[in-house]
């Protein structure tokens, strides 16, 4: 079965040639949804949350680094003078 060449051609009202299709908003670059406000609230929020997994990464190496390291033997009597 073939379909007719024709099929799948149709082309929607706003793409005839006398009248070009508007662009997207995104592709003019401008920002998704909200005021400039909401874009520097977000960056700011990816920022924190940047340096959030940063400082876990290193309290992570640095409790493994300190785990490894031989610590002196503790002792359970008292010690007295």
């Amino acid at each position: 079965m073939t379909a007719p060449a024709s099929y799948g051609n149709v082309r929607r009202m706003a793409e005839s040639p006398g009248n070009e299709r508007k662009k997207h908003r995104h592709d003019l670059g401008h920002e998704d949804h909200g005021p400039k406000l909401a874009a520097g609230t977000t960056r700011t929020i990816q920022g924190l949350l940047g340096l959030w997994i940063a400082l876990t990464l290193g309290f992570v190496v640095y409790a493994l680094v300190d785990s490894t390291r031989p610590h002196p033997p503790t002792s359970s009597v008292p010690v007295t003078k």
